[in-house]
């Protein structure tokens, strides 16, 4: 499970939960005019594939052989779940550690793989060669973003707190496994906690937060000029995981109490660059994991995680105990839509096809796949491994 949200305590990042509590705000907090970002990215690949993990369920406190695998597109884009996916990758996981998730590049070139232990946190770039992928050395860090082209990274370098961007294929060239690949320090403001590229790649939304009861804030950092703007304030919530839609138009994010309360519900809103009133789009997201809204990439709707269970006391502090499912907001009629109705299932990681037809997600430790109106189909092996992190590929560019 992800609990993997960054919060900043003295000005120290940690790895944590960040907590959200089911509050519908009396009136919305204020915001300055956002910057358009001119075009959705250009740089969309077709998928050919879809990726995700597999280890085993029972390690017994040994290292765990974790497998990337991969199933390949018909021309049809759908999954032939007759066929077998091929593997990736494999290799050994420490006992202390797990894969905490899978992403892979615009461009198709790369899979970046991030480690939750319980020491510290590492990133390993796969080097994609046809069906099968390489591995480049591990790094100490947490990834944030790529960027549109794929041709940059935007990741946390916990060996010295600093945001970095780091060239991929300078990252590829690193060749011992103590060696931290070099990069470019993102003079993003104190605090800052998540971090993303706009659709058009020009500029980085930022989000800090300096201390536990000092609220939040997020604006932009344009990299042309390294200048940084605020431009929303929350004095009493914290704010996660803004996203930007694809066109660059509006933003997603999610809201929740500035307490240290654990797991429950939290609120959905939408920004609108033009200066229209924020909008409150749900008020049951779960909160607390660390699951994104997520646009469809046709901007017109946003899928996020419900909690089913909002009052099991359990599920506020256990994050296995959380029963959700998928729902999908239109964003101009506010109309919500359950996609799925597992019963007490677990469900998280929504992956968006780039043509926008078919949605993958973990539900209860297997990988899924949906054309939104259907029911969804298992489409990972059924048996003792576990699968989770979907990802869509484009062919290696």
């Amino acid at each position: 499970m992800r609990s993997r949200l960054l919060m900043l305590f003295n000005g120290v990042v940690g790895l944590t939960t960040l907590l959200f509590l089911f509050l519908h705000f009396s009136s919305p907090p204020t915001t300055s005019g956002l910057q358009s970002q001119s075009a959705q990215s250009q740089f969309t690949q077709p998928d050919q594939y879809l990726a995700y993990v597999i280890y085993p369920s029972q390690t017994e406190g040994a290292d765990a052989n974790v497998k990337t695998m991969a199933f390949p597109l018909t021309t049809n884009k759908e999954i032939d779940t007759a066929q077998s996916s091929k593997q990736l990758f494999s290799q050994p996981e420490p006992s202390d550690c797990q894969t905490d998730d899978l992403y892979g590049s615009p461009n198709g070139r790369y899979i970046l793989i991030q480690y939750n232990c319980h020491t510290t946190l590492f990133m390993q770039l796969l080097k994609r060669e046809g069906e099968t992928a390489v591995a480049i050395p591990r790094w100490q860090g947490y990834f944030l973003d790529w960027s549109p082209d794929g041709n940059q990274i935007l990741v946390r370098d916990t060996s010295n707190n600093q945001i970095m961007l780091l060239d991929t294929n300078a990252a590829a060239k690193v060749s011992t496994t103590t060696a931290q690949p070099s990069g470019k320090i993102v003079p993003l403001p104190f605090g800052t906690y998540d971090a993303s590229f706009s659709p058009d790649g020009k500029s980085i939304l930022f989000v800090t937060n300096r201390g536990l009861g000092l609220g939040s804030e997020f604006g932009t950092f344009t990299l042309s000029t390294e200048k940084a703007e605020i431009q929303q304030t929350f004095p009493d919530q914290i704010v996660a995981y803004p996203r930007w839609s694809p066109d660059g138009k509006q933003l997603a994010y999610i809201l929740m109490p500035d307490s240290n309360r654990a797991y429950t519900t939290g609120e959905l809103w939408l920004a609108d660059i033009t200066g229209k009133p924020l909008t409150l789009l749900a008020e049951d997201a779960d909160a607390g994991h660390g699951y994104p809204p997520v646009w469809s990439p046709q901007g017109q709707t946003i899928t996020y995680i419900v909690r089913e269970n909002p009052d099991s006391i359990q599920a506020n502090y256990h994050p296995r105990a959380l029963h959700s499912n998928i729902y999908q907001v239109d964003v101009a009629t506010a109309k919500t839509t359950p996609l799925t109705a597992f019963k007490e299932g677990l469900l998280f990681d929504i992956q968006w096809s780039a043509d926008g037809e078919r949605l993958a997600f973990t539900a209860n430790d297997a990988i899924w796949t949906m054309i939104p109106g259907q029911d969804p189909v298992q489409v990972s092996a059924v048996g003792d491994d576990l699968a989770r992190h979907p990802v869509w590929l484009p062919g290696n560019q």
